[in-house]
């Protein structure tokens, strides 16, 4: 018998050969040993209306009130700014990404200046001025094409993507991504404050590295952990109600057996995970928050909604943990030094 036969062999006979629980198997183990030892059944989980990933961001088209024709175009000649318009104006660039026009109007910005003062070199007082309101639109709108670029951008809606199953989640994570999000906040504050260069690759791998970004994953975490330990307090209230478990005052099998499945599988496998999904949203927290606060004044209303509900489940952890603590102790209360 070969070794791939005999280790096949010895995991079908001992079972024991099983892949190790992960964190949200644990906690459904938690629940099917406290029912077990309650001798009741956990009510059915109940599917939820509100969806954990970002809203749709509804495009809005920046105006653009200073047009600059084909006559303006080319009186540009020795302007760097008459580069950009072209590629702006191309066939490729009506149809670019909002990442890629926010790149363009960044270099608008930056291009004007100088082209301003050469215009006015040529005593073309009027051709500066429309270069010079259309720069300052494109400052004014500047917030708003970030956001579109990025907040609105399908890289952070993948980021924020629920995946199909969890698996070991957060033991795999990689750490480049808290990178991605810092440097990217870097990045868009710099712009907001008045430093307009940007690397147009740099840009487009930052997003691009967003899309393995796990997000989704932290948040569907919390959602499982909110949900199952709801369960979880209506279980041993519906206990301590209907079957308490010391209706004498004085420890009983079931609350003997409640006590071992806590200690086991709630301190004992439940709370670790716990630990690290707390680290890993503390990891996560400040750099999102960077990235979003500069841009609150341009989001839409039903994104800064999500954004609440989002970050009232991420920062509820605590408070469902202790919650979950005072119930256990309430239904071991009159178990006699439970």
């Amino acid at each position: 018998m070969n070794a791939r036969l005999w280790l096949l062999t010895s995991c079908l006979l001992l079972g024991s050969c099983q892949q190790t629980p992960t964190g949200v198997d644990t906690l459904s183990q938690y629940l099917e040993r406290l029912s077990g030892a309650t001798a009741l059944a956990p009510r059915p989980l109940l599917p939820s209306n509100t969806s954990l990933a970002p809203p749709k961001s509804v495009k809005i088209e920046i105006a653009r009130v200073e047009q600059i024709d084909l006559i303006d175009f080319l009186s540009l000649s020795g302007c760097e700014l008459q580069i950009n318009l072209g590629r702006r104006n191309s066939q490729l660039g009506r149809s670019a990404s909002p990442s890629q026009r926010l790149l363009l109007d960044l270099e608008f910005i930056r291009l004007a200046p100088a082209c301003i003062g050469l215009l006015l070199e040529k005593q073309d007082a009027s051709l500066a001025g429309i270069i010079g309101r259309a720069s300052a639109q494109r400052q004014q709108w500047l917030p708003l094409s970030i956001h579109q670029a990025v907040l609105a951008g399908p890289e952070w809606e993948a980021f924020w993507s629920a995946p199909t199953t969890l698996r070991d989640y957060p033991q795999q994570t990689d750490s480049r991504i808290v990178e991605t999000l810092i440097q990217l906040g870097r990045q868009i504050e710099a712009w907001l404050e008045g430093n307009w260069i940007a690397s147009n690759r740099d840009f487009e791998l930052l997003l691009s590295d967003l899309r393995a970004g796990d997000g989704g994953a932290l948040l569907l975490s919390m959602d499982q952990v909110a949900k199952q330990l709801a369960r979880a307090n209506d279980l041993l209230t519906r206990a301590d109600k209907e079957r308490p478990l010391c209706p004498f005052g004085r420890k009983t099998t079931r609350s003997q057996a409640v006590e071992a499945v806590v200690k086991k599988f709630f301190v004992g496998e439940v709370q670790p995970w716990l630990v690290q999904l707390r680290q890993r949203k503390e990891l996560l927290s400040r750099p999102i928050a960077a990235l979003e606060t500069p841009l609150v004044g341009v989001q839409p209303k039903q994104y800064r909604d999500w954004v609440q509900r989002r970050d009232a489940l991420m920062e509820s952890q605590t408070a469902l943990i202790k919650g979950h603590v005072r119930v256990i102790q309430q239904v071991l209360s009159q178990c006699g030094g439970s």
